[in-house]
Order: structure tokens, then sequence, then C-alpha cells
């Protein structure tokens, strides 16, 4: 009996939420059908359910009297251990309901790691494809041995018949060399020439305004911002990534006097298989005059993606509303620092490649109003991109470069390298994408990204190219 209620407990606790709107799983009903198994229970069974009572005080506040009779009551027990826990229950339960501390302390439990065969470890280090090596090598070991079988074109820096010269300086190292023949630029690595999918029928309108895009551009290197602003609702976010998991708080604020009632939420992600979104609670339904609501996300990066998602929000306000706004979810959010030193930065740098694992592009940039160029600005927007700037790689110090590794939950980890190349005399930014530019007139800025996955050096390079383009008109 007990290992049916422990087992209940712990589902119902963790997620109870996800039934909770079905036909009799509602939060009243799981929790009379939990409790009136309590009574037949040891001490030690007792306590894993007050956690998973304590719990259901964050995602159910509709039965959250009902759940604080039940911590007053064990209050009193004789057992040390349930009245201990009790009387911190209570406690909890008893804050307000915008004290952010009972709903951190009641985050769902991560996911497992996936459990690794001890045997398939040792093969691995015998056979030298280390993690490490599988990052930074397109395809890892097996792919690389079955393209020189087949004889198929590769772009490793140990292509017989080319090698750098002993006295090349850093700036060719980091130019990188195309050992390979020459290839021609596939369509779709420039981000101006990307088509993103074609949005499904259920694609939700986008709520459009003149300071929309620039609060989601700046958001998508920032960790916390105004999403939407109008003169009825303010919605805010806060955020934090590690690995490829990730947290959003999306705060939601009534600026109006009276009360915003049918209030609901909603997030639509546009390749489910890639991107997990999911709500950690039911949302409120009303939003009480000038007050504001706090709505947490748990998000997770499977593979690789490029359509953030929506979130839509609907009200009543005299009408109805609706406002549909992109959530700044992007591929840099799961991006981890890695730190490199020269060599092995000029390593994996020629190792990578040129195209098509290789992105490109020169485009406009604008100079500060004391006619210099913006160098912290570049930098802010590289790290927020959460990509590793590494100092003392280019002798220019008005260049930048970074690393950082891409981190999925099912498509495993995919290394990036960057670099970041403003020329104020030339008045020109490029970034690793080959194009001809006639108007010197204007600042130019070359930027290149390099990536074992083109998929990955494409979108770094768009995301970073259009946060500078902003970043220099805003």
């Amino acid at each position: 009996m007990d290992s049916s209620d422990i087992q209940a407990g712990y589902i119902l606790g963790e997620y109870g939420h996800l039934i909770a709107n079905e036909a009799g799983y509602s939060p009243l009903e799981q929790f009379q059908l939990l409790h009136s198994k309590s009574q037949y229970c040891v001490a030690a069974t007792r306590s894993l359910l007050l956690s998973t009572y304590i719990k259901w005080v964050n995602v159910f506040p509709e039965i959250k009297p009902q759940l604080l009779n039940i911590f007053d009551r064990y209050r009193h027990v004789l057992d040390s251990e349930l009245q201990q826990r009790a009387c911190e229950f209570f406690a909890l339960a008893s804050r307000s309901d915008d004290d952010e501390l009972l709903q951190n302390i009641c985050e769902e439990m991560p996911p497992y790691p996936p459990r690794v065969s001890a045997l398939l470890g040792r093969l691995n280090r015998k056979h030298g494809d280390t993690e490490d090596k599988r990052t930074w090598v397109h395809g890892g070991k097996e792919a690389n041995l079955d393209r020189e079988a087949t004889k198929r074109k590769t772009f490793l820096v140990e292509n017989s018949g080319t090698t750098s010269s002993e006295n090349q300086g850093i700036m060719d190292s980091l130019a990188g060399l195309d050992i390979s023949s020459p290839s021609i630029q596939p369509i779709g690595t420039s981000p101006q020439e990307y088509l993103p999918p074609l949005p499904s029928d259920n694609t939700p309108r986008l709520t459009i305004g003149p300071n929309v895009d620039r609060w989601f551009e700046k958001l998508t290197y920032s960790a916390e911002g105004v999403l939407y602003e109008d003169i009825q609702i303010q919605l805010g976010i806060k955020s934090r990534y590690h690995g490829h998991i990730g947290q959003l708080a999306v705060y939601l604020g009534n600026k109006v006097s009276a009360p915003l009632t049918s209030f609901t939420t909603t997030v639509h992600v546009n390749d489910p298989e890639a991107l997990i979104v999911t709500f950690a609670k039911i949302p409120p339904s009303t939003i009480g005059p000038r007050s504001q609501t706090q709505q947490l996300l748990h998000i997770e990066c499977k593979k690789f993606f490029t359509t953030p998602p929506i979130l839509t929000v609907s009200f009543l306000a005299g009408s109805h509303q609706t406002i549909a706004i992109r959530l700044p979810v992007v591929i840099t959010k799961f991006f981890e620092h890695v730190k490199l030193g020269q060599s092995d930065f000029f390593e994996r740098w020629k190792l990578i490649g040129g195209p098509p694992r290789e992105a490109q592009s020169i485009f406009p940039i604008d100079l500060t109003l004391n006619d210099q160029l913006d160098l912290p600005k570049h930098r802010l927007i590289v790290s927020g991109h959460r990509l590793n700037i590494l100092d003392d790689i280019d002798p220019n110090p008005s260049n930048l470069v970074a690393a950082g590794v891409l981190h999925m939950s099912i498509d495993g980890k995919v290394g990036c390298l960057l670099r970041l190349e403003p020329n104020r005399e030339a008045k020109v930014c490029s970034m690793n994408l080959v194009r001809n530019i006639s108007h010197s007139n204007n600042q130019l800025c070359r930027l290149t990204s390099r990536s074992t996955s083109e998929e990955v050096a494409a979108e770094v390079l768009k995301l970073i190219q259009k946060a500078l383009s902003t970043g220099a008109r805003s």
C-alpha cells in the first residue's frame, strides 16, 4: 500500500497540474483521493505526502485553505519528523501569494540525466572519440571516417596538399584558410537570404507596434526587460538558462484602475520536437486593478530551432483583447561559455574550415556621437548572446573573438566560434559571409561565424548581425 502511495504522491506533486483540467482530475479531486489514503500510511509516507501538499499550494491556490488545515493539524502530532515538516510547510504556505520564495522552492525536479554505460565510455576513451572532439569535429569520428572511405570532399585541416607557412601571422590564422577545393555558398546561409518555415494555420497573428520589434531584439541578448506595453497592460520578462534548460518569468501588469478578467495565457511553439515550453502552474483568471502577476515558463531545447515561441495573452477590459508577442527564446540562449587559449582557438578554427560551416556577412553600423566605434556595445551584444569573449587572441583591440557550445538534450553539443571585425576607417563591419559592398561611405563591420553545424553558424550570424544593426540605430 505504502509504495503505491509514495509513487502517487511523487507523480501528482510534480506533474498533477498537467491533468488538472481533465474531468475527474481537478485539484480538489486529486487532493481528496490522495489524502483519503494517508491515514493508512506510516509516518515516512505521510512526510512525503506533506511534500506533495506544499507543491500543490504553489500550483493549486484554489485548494490552499484545505492544505493549510492539514499542515496545521500535523503541527501537533507526536512524531517529531512529521511535526517539524508540518511546521515548516505551514509557515511557508502562509506567506503572501506574491512571494517568490515558495515558487522557487517548489520548482519542478530537473530531468534525470541519461545513464551512461561504463563499457561504452571506456570504448570511447580507448578510440579517442572524446566529447570535446565530437563537439568541434563535424559529424564526429565515424562520420569523418565515412567521408574518407567514400572520398567525399572534406573541410578538415588535415586535407593533403595544403599546409600553413611557418611565418603565417595571427591575423591569417584568425581569417581562416579554406584549404578545400572551392565550393559554392549554399542559399540560406546569409541572414538576409534565410527563409524561416512557413507558419501553420494555427500560428497566432503577431501584435505589431512601434517598439515591439525593438523590445524583442534587445531581449535576445538581455536577461530581463520590457517585452510589451500599451495603455492597459505591461509585459516584462526575467530569464535564466543553464545548458539545454531555461526558465522564463513573465510579469503581467495591469495598468488601469479596473480588473482584467477572463485572463488566459497560452504559448505556441512552431516545432515541438525541437523546443518545449510549458507553464509551471495554471495562470490566474483575473488581475486586479494596478497590480501584477507572474507566470513561470519551463523551457527545454531538444534540437536546433529558428522560430521563437509566441505568447498569446487574452483578457476582458471593456472588450475582448488579444496580444500575441514573440518570446525572446532564441538558439543562443542555450549556449555555454568555453575557455580557449590562442593555440586551441586556432586549431578549432582551422578544423571547422570554411563554407558551408562558415557564415560571413559585411554590413553597415553607426559610430558613436564622438565618431568612434561603440566597442562596449559590441561586447555587450556578443556576450549577451552567451558567447564567451576571448581576450588576447586577436592583436587588434577593436576586434572581438568569442566561442561557445550549444547544448541540446537530443542532438547533443555543437561548438561555435565567432569573430567580429569593425573597421572605423573603412566604415565596415564584416561577419563571415562574403559579399560585395560598394557603398564605402558607410561604417562597415564584418562578422564571421564558424560551427560544426552550418545551420548553427548561419543562425548565430543572423542573430548577432540583427542585434548589432538594431543596437546601432536605437
